[in-house]
């Protein structure tokens, strides 16, 4: 554990996890079975990382890290990945599939039940689920929620699992663009739509629909939400009623702002392929900027393409697309502030950072509740993170998959899974 803690807090590893170990001061083991970690202040949401945040905490073998390189741990080689889970890696086949098999000195006696696993890669839904009836398949990790009814009708028997939104589904927009033109640089001007507040509000605020797009997007099985905390989450708050559709407001904003008739609002609104609803929700809202006068041009890109051009500061307007799922406000941080990398507004406000060190560092529930409020009203009232809803998340088993249970997109365990067939 001290091996892992300190390796993802080494600036060296560039990990993306990095930022949520800065409140560690220490780490010592005390004896074998023993470690402790000190902190250099409090922090409401340690144990809550550990176990949760992306992919909480992972656990390294030294002596796999120390005699193979990065490089064999990305292309999967079976003695450069070992973690301490029940299951051991075989074979690894990018863009294929995945087997593991069964860890004999798995930590908890008699587990896993499982004596091997494949995860196969299926891109495409409808192909997934015709493998699915065909029973060629046991388990879907994430099931397109908008085949769900399709599903329940074909395979009637299939179990079908959701929970509370912990996903949110957001139109980001950036906020800022790098002043000298190089991405990351730590000095930004603002963007040349987005930078400007009126523009934000009148596009992401007042010119958003979001009951419609859930009903024509999600058939309804989601929750317009506007606060960046989805309904599932700790501590979120209902911030509906600062952003409702209002279609004159928006224009009046925009015209504030110096757009209309003469001056018409174009912008590029990016989506990319991984789910299919991506498309679907840029299209509502193209339509939606129909009428108040903007052209939103919609750019397909595949997965990779978007992670590159957010994550690294490309050049973008608006982009659609759920975010990891959050098990708290805090394990947002990382995405939202003014200092990250990771940040994908690109804002540079420092008030937000200090509302996110208050509401860590506060240890009484409700006092942090109130700061939690706080984050989520004035991300809302600046346009800072543009929620349109919660995302569903659906999992399917067949009526023989036992033991497996629920647990949104933080992590699939199959360790007390069997199969009774």
């Amino acid at each position: 554990m001290k091996f892992s803690i300190d390796r993802l807090m080494d600036p060296a590893t560039k990990s993306g996890m990095r930022t949520f170990y800065d409140p560690v001061h220490s780490v010592e083991v005390l004896n074998p079975l023993t470690v402790q970690v000190r902190l250099k202040q409090p922090y409401a949401f340690f144990l809550h990382m550990l176990a949760a945040y992306r992919t909480g905490l992972v656990f390294y073998s030294p002596a796999a890290t120390q005699k193979f390189t990065l490089e064999d741990r990305k292309q999967g080689k079976p003695g450069a990945v070992v973690g301490c889970g029940p299951f051991r890696l075989v074979e690894w086949v990018k863009g294929s599939h995945l087997v593991m098999e069964r860890f004999d000195k798995y930590f908890v006696p008699g587990l896993p039940y499982l004596d091997r696993v494949l995860i196969r890669v299926i891109k495409d839904p409808v192909t997934e689920m015709a493998a699915f009836k065909a029973g060629e398949i046991d388990f879907v990790a994430d099931f397109s929620p908008e085949h769900v009814d399709t599903l329940k009708a074909q395979v009637p028997q299939a179990q079908v699992m959701t929970g509370k939104e912990t996903t949110p589904m957001l139109a980001a927009m950036k906020v800022t663009v790098p002043k000298d033109g190089k991405p990351m640089s730590k000095e930004g001007a603002p963007h040349p739509i987005f930078g400007d507040l009126r523009v934000r509000k009148a596009v992401g605020c007042h010119g958003i629909d979001r009951q419609e797009i859930v009903k024509i997007a999600f058939k309804g099985k989601a929750t317009p939400w506007v606060g960046m905390n989805p309904p599932g989450t700790l501590d979120t708050v209902d911030v509906n009623h600062m952003c409702p559709y209002d279609q004159t407001k928006a224009k009046a904003l925009l015209a504030e702002a110096g757009y209309g008739p003469a001056k018409p609002l174009t912008f590029e609104l990016m989506a990319d392929t991984e789910k299919s609803v991506f498309n679907v929700i840029a299209t509502v809202i193209k339509e939606q900027m129909a009428r108040i006068g903007v052209t939103a041009n919609i750019r397909l890109v595949d997965k990779v393409s978007w992670m590159n051009t957010t994550l690294q500061d490309g050049p973008w307007d608006m982009y659609v697309e759920d975010l990891l799922s959050l098990i708290t406000l805090d394990s947002n941080a990382y995405l939202s502030n003014s200092s990250s990398v990771w940040s994908h507004p690109r804002h540079n406000d420092k008030r937000v950072d200090e509302l996110y060190a208050r509401y860590a560092r506060e240890m009484d529930p409700q006092k942090r509740k109130a700061i939690a409020k706080e984050i989520q009203a004035f991300f809302v009232e600046n346009m800072y993170w543009n929620n349109i809803s919660g995302s569903p998340f659906y999992m399917v088993a067949q009526p023989w998959v036992k033991g497996y249970t629920f647990n949104a997109e933080f992590e699939v365990h199959y360790d007390r899974v069997w199969l009774d067939k």
